[in-house]
């Protein structure tokens, strides 16, 4: 994830034995994003594939709730449809055209 002050923050997701414990990749860098009061202008995820490429995650339902405490800006990668290992960067507003959150307006988040 790029941070509103420049700063690259990674994650990962370690396996565990219970699988119903495991967070995914991006709680680490909303983690440390929350921890240095900073806001959140782009995030990628990406999947390396057995045969080593690596592909383009869209974030999931949970993350784009996640990143749009962050607003409507916030930068997102999405698989190119014809090749996955592809980046095209949409806005968090182009990928949620319809945000559920829009209408209670006097509750969403100043950023939005």
């Amino acid at each position: 994830m790029l941070l509103a002050d420049g700063t690259i923050v990674t994650g990962t997701a370690p396996s565990a034995v219970n699988p119903s414990v495991e967070v995914c990749h991006e709680i680490e860098p909303y983690a440390a994003a929350y921890r240095l009061n900073q806001g959140i202008k782009a995030s990628i995820c990406l999947h390396r594939h057995e045969d080593g490429r690596f592909l383009v995650l869209s974030p999931c339902g949970v993350c784009r709730e996640r990143l749009a405490v962050h607003g409507p800006d916030v930068l997102v990668a999405v698989a190119d449809r014809e090749d996955a290992t592809r980046i095209i960067w949409k806005s968090l507003r182009d990928v949620l055209p319809d945000y559920w959150m829009t209408a209670f307006p006097e509750e969403l988040s100043d950023r939005w």
